[in-house]
């Protein structure tokens, strides 16, 4: 009997194949939570037949020898593979990210009821990003047979993230998500990252001032890859670098000390510019003190541009959140004036 797992991450892919719980192990690799969402059209075409031309930004990018043995050289669609396989097990991790990947997984199998009764849903508890093929050899986590009630909560949830508003998203707390055992603490956590009722500012770039007041002074303190100390899990390093990049390279910056930046695949291909960078001793300026003892807002000193799930955040249309959902006040926008605004940066030139 072949069977399939299909995970969300390079390095869970690995153990979980060196561990021999499945014939082929492939990671299906998207990041959704910065920049504008992808259109549904480049969703398909990533999910779809490979096109003949390299590099393509293709799922089977990212495929090991063995998948290519199981394609035998075919352009596979991801459900054509899935159709050569008697078991499919989804492992997913539960971070944000790998569940945003889940619902839009399930919300494409819709279509197929065929396929969900040879799918397995495992209820993945422990980081698999970190685990040794040993370990996972181990561990049981509980296996369930995909259901419409699964398909039926994932689409819903991925129509809400994907939304012109977090309106439909902050719902989803109201709804009963325990199908998706880690969909509520995901709910939760992307609503912690848009820009604060007080502050202006989304959990994780709050997290870095935090730690910037502890007596942590360089770039690399502030990362998310130290998860005990970050303490948020959203976001990764391409996109903790442009965090960093907004507070410190803003018109009126939260952070003073960045030698270098923009955080982008050009500084990181500089040795000296990236050991500047590296080297850098970070502090508070006024404004990121003031920020901290909740007497300024970050929004009012400097431009907003960014997109949150399928919401684009500006000055015009910014969704706040502070224990409840706030909308924008349309009789008072909270427009600035900057000569030089400060522009998010496009991760997926970088990536």
């Amino acid at each position: 009997m072949a069977s399939l797992i299909l995970t969300t991450d390079d390095s869970s892919a690995g153990a979980l194949q060196s561990a021999r719980l499945a014939d082929v192990v492939i990671p299906v690799l998207r990041r959704f939570v910065w920049g504008p969402p992808p259109s549904d059209s480049e969703l398909s075409a990533y999910l779809g037949r490979r096109p003949k031309r390299p590099k393509s930004g293709h799922w089977l990018d990212h495929g090991s020898p063995r998948v290519a043995a199981a394609t035998a050289g075919r352009r596979h669609s991801l459900l054509e593979l899935c159709d050569r396989f008697d078991r499919i097990e989804l492992w997913i991790d539960s971070r944000p990210n790998d569940q945003l990947v889940l619902i839009w997984l399930l919300d494409y199998l819709r279509n197929r009821a065929d396929l969900t009764t040879k799918i397995v849903l495992r209820h993945v508890e422990t980081p698999l990003f970190d685990a040794l093929p040993e370990q996972l050899a181990t561990w049981t986590f509980v296996g369930v047979q995909l259901t419409r009630e699964h398909l039926d909560i994932a689409g819903l949830a991925w129509r809400a993230f994907r939304a012109p508003t977090p309106q439909a998203w902050f719902d989803l707390l109201q709804q009963d998500l325990s199908a998706l055992p880690q969909l509520r603490r995901c709910v939760q956590e992307m609503l912690d990252e848009l820009p604060g009722a007080t502050t202006g500012l989304g959990a994780s770039e709050l997290r870095m001032l935090e730690l910037l007041s502890a007596g942590y002074r360089h770039p690399f303190d502030l990362f998310p890859h130290s998860r005990e100390r970050f303490q948020r899990r959203v976001y990764d390093y391409w996109e903790a670098g442009a965090l960093l990049d907004g507070l410190a390279l803003a018109p009126v910056p939260a952070i003073a000390g960045l030698a270098e930046g923009p955080f982008t695949l050009e500084l990181h291909d500089s040795f000296e510019r990236f050991d500047r960078y590296k080297a850098s001793t970070l502090s508070l300026t006024p404004l990121g003190r003031a920020i901290l003892a909740g007497e300024e807002d970050f929004s009012r000193h400097n431009p907003v541009h960014r997109w949150w799930g399928g919401t684009e955040l500006t000055h015009a249309n910014l969704w706040r959140w502070g224990a409840v959902l706030i909308a924008p006040d349309p009789e008072t926008p909270d427009v600035i004036e900057c000569r030089e605004p400060w522009r998010s940066i496009d991760l997926l030139e970088y990536a």
